[in-house]
Parts: C-alpha cells; sequence; structure tokens
C-alpha cells in the first residue's frame, strides 16, 4: 500500500520537478531529499501523537502512511533522475500532434521510465519492510508487520526461539527476494541509468 501511495504521488512529482521549469525548482527538488536525511527519531514522538489525536494508532492504514511519507523522497528523486534522461524531441513531437502533458505522462513518459519506477518500487518496499522504529511506536499491537513480530520471538519465559525467527526471516525475506528475480532487468537497468551522463 505504501508503495502505491509513493508511485501515485511521486510519478507527477519527478514529471513536474524533470520538464517544467519555473522559479525554484532546484531548490523544491533539494527539500525533498533533504526530508531523507532527517533522523526518523526526531519526528517518531510528534507523528505518535498526531496519529493518536486522529484514531489511527494501532493500523495498517497508519503504517502505510507513515511508510510512503518516509519513502516518497527517494522514489520522487529515483524516477525524476531517469525523466531527466529522455530525450525533449519525444514529447515535443506528442505535442506537435495535439498531445496534453496528462496524455504525454501517461503514454510515452511512464513505459519509457518502466525501469526507473521499478527500481524505486522495490527500494521502497524494503525500506518499507525494514522499517522498525515508527512500527513499534504506533502500530505494535494489533496491525504490526514481520519485521515486529521478529522481535517478539527473541525474549519472554521461552528465550529465544530459534526456529521460529528462522521462518518468520524466511517469510520477510522470500517475497522480496522473488519479486528483485522477476525483474532483475529492470532493477538492474534502472539502477545503472543515468551513471554515466554528462
Amino acid at each position: 500500500g505504501s508503495v502505491a501511495i509513493c508511485l501515485v504521488l511521486g510519478i507527477p512529482a519527478a514529471f513536474s520537478l524533470a520538464r517544467y521549469k519555473y522559479r525554484g525548482r532546484e531548490d523544491i527538488g533539494f527539500y525533498i531529499l533533504s526530508t531523507k536525511m532527517m533522523a526518523p527519531a526526531a519526528v517518531a514522538i510528534p507523528i505518535f501523537f498526531l496519529f493518536r489525536a486522529l484514531g489511527l494508532l494501532d493500523t495498517v492504514w497508519a503504517l502505510m502512511l507513515v511508510y510512503a511519507a518516509m519513502n516518497l523522497s527517494i522514489v520522487v528523486w529515483i524516477i525524476r533522475s531517469y525523466m531527466l534522461d529522455i530525450p525533449h524531441e519525444i514529447e515535443d513531437a506528442a505535442r506537435t500532434d495535439g498531445a496534453s502533458d496528462l496524455r504525454i505522462l501517461w503514454s510515452i513518459i511512464i513505459p519509457m521510465c518502466m525501469p526507473g519506477i521499478v527500481t524505486a518500487a522495490v527500494i521502497a518496499a524494503i525500506f518499507a519492510m525494514n522499517e522498525y522504529l515508527f512500527t513499534l511506536i504506533i502500530a505494535s499491537q494489533k496491525a504490526y508487520p514481520l519485521s515486529v513480530a521478529l522481535a517478539n520471538f527473541s525474549g519472554g519465559s521461552d528465550g529465544i526461539i530459534y526456529n521460529a525467527i528462522a521462518l518468520v526471516s524466511f517469510l520477510a525475506f522470500f517475497p522480496i527476494l522473488l519479486l528483485v528475480i522477476f525483474i532483475q532487468g529492470h532493477l538492474s537497468r534502472g539502477l545503472t541509468m543515468g551513471a554515466v551522463k554528462g
């Protein structure tokens, strides 16, 4: 869910940062990226109070919103970097044929950016699955993911339950492994695109 939110919001934001020229565009791009530089612990308590006031504590929706807020900046930056490599002449030809900006984005830019979009989605999914701090604070009783479930097996009167830890670790790792295997071609191209630019 958080990856879907990141892509729905991130693709248009990346398109506007990559294609439209307006005052402060580079500054806005830096501000978006700088949210990833902030320590998550600095905003953990305010987010707890916010979700408690909204009645979203210990729900899947709270986790989706927090993960999307944390990963949106990296998704925007990856897709933006990929869109900068697409030649402007393709869009100019589509505009000559009467295509609107939304049509250009949907029919031309998104299919050409698919490796970058897949790369951003996989990285956002991995970051979401590895998040522990916010999950422990806002959803640790009912709606917790596998990262918190894994920690629950390492204490209590039974000691460390190694077979349960091994099973939950495998269940947490296996979907991402399958995803990376299936999209390996897109992923390697998306990660290296732009590395030799200019």
